[in-house]
């Protein structure tokens, strides 16, 4: 599990790093009009020297010698930008094709300039949700009760978390939150898979197996499936326990933090509004423990947690790296 925990927050950093950037990137200009034969070529010839290489490790880039690991990674770069090349020609020469594609072609130019403001839409996201999980981290460092003998865990937000108070906020307005909480879902799985295809399969620094288009090993496809399960297992402990730990535990919930007359009586906060506090862990009245309700997976990963402090320990510490490798990760896709 833990495994998969570390995997997660590597992949979706570099797909949050890559994605937005991906469709940020400009058209480059095509002026020459024997540029769609000469990429063609060269991305023939490219893909022909890859054959060659990968014929000589099996598919297994462990292999080949240093010398040839690296003159593969730079045929891999190489192809990505000669196959985005044959796209933008063929767009720019879109005449010889048929009436479907031409008008296609036109549509994806006219609408360029909203691909280019989604794409700096999605790193102002990625950017927030990289934020509140940095300080959802600092939080469990600074004000976790019980610190590595539980794992770390957080009983009440301390500090602002804009994705946490963004959802809670949202969930007044039936289902807004849901729409959130679902878009937020699928940028970060989103994301895990771009990673993963961007960064390919590799054990530490050392690559073993590519994601590419008609060249992707049946090992590799087997390690890709293997993580993106363990992903999808890492992206219920990340969300409930970083990205928005109050929404994903008590969501809007609150109790009226007041004497109640009777044992079994409820307090009345009609008159006094700044009585009224969010449910947490850590509310001592007897009326928080009859109102607040805690979600089903944030009782399941604190049980776990708490009986394993270990995987708890572990993720944490590796939260911080993985959130400060997450700027390197642009430069992969120049």
């Amino acid at each position: 599990m833990t495994l998969g925990l570390c995997l997660y927050v590597l992949y979706t950093s570099s797909g949050l790093a890559l994605l937005p950037i991906g469709l940020i990137k400009t058209a480059p200009s095509i002026s020459n009009p024997t540029l769609r034969a000469n990429t063609a070529q060269q991305l023939e010839t490219n893909q022909e020297r890859q054959r060659q290489l990968e014929g000589r490790c099996g598919g297994n880039p462990d292999l080949l010698s240093s010398k040839d690991r690296r003159e593969l990674d730079t045929l891999s770069r190489e192809e990505r930008t000669l196959i985005r090349r044959q796209r933008l020609v063929e767009e720019s020469q879109g005449d010889s094709r048929g009436w479907l594609m031409r008008v296609w072609f036109k549509i994806e130019a006219i609408f360029r300039p909203f691909k280019l403001l989604g794409g700096i839409l999605l790193l102002l996201i990625a950017f927030v949700v990289w934020v509140s999980m940095l300080l959802t981290a600092i939080d469990k460092a600074k004000n976790s009760i019980c610190k590595h003998r539980c794992g770390y865990i957080l009983g009440h937000v301390n500090i602002f978390n804009p994705v946490n108070w963004t959802l809670v906020q949202s969930a007044k307005v039936f289902p807004v939150d849901y729409a959130i909480f679902t878009a937020l879902v699928l940028l970060l799985f989103c994301s895990s898979v771009v990673g993963v295809t961007v960064v390919g399969i590799r054990f530490l620094w050392i690559r073993l197996f590519q994601i590419r288009k008609g060249h992707t090993s049946p090992q590799a496809l087997l390690l890709a499936t293997s993580m993106l399960m363990l992903m999808t297992l890492a992206l219920n402990y990340s969300i409930s326990m970083l990205v928005a730990p109050q929404y994903a535990t008590f969501g809007p919930q609150t109790f009226c933090d007041r004497e109640s007359w009777t044992p079994l009586g409820q307090p009345d906060c009609s008159n006094s509004k700044e009585l009224i506090k969010p449910c947490s862990e850590l509310a001592d009245n007897p009326a928080a423990k009859r109102v607040c309700t805690p979600s089903v997976v944030s009782t399941f990963l604190n049980r776990i947690t708490l009986n394993f402090p270990f995987f708890g320990v572990v993720f944490f510490w590796a939260q911080f790296f993985f959130l400060g490798e997450y700027l390197s990760f642009p430069a992969l896709d120049s």
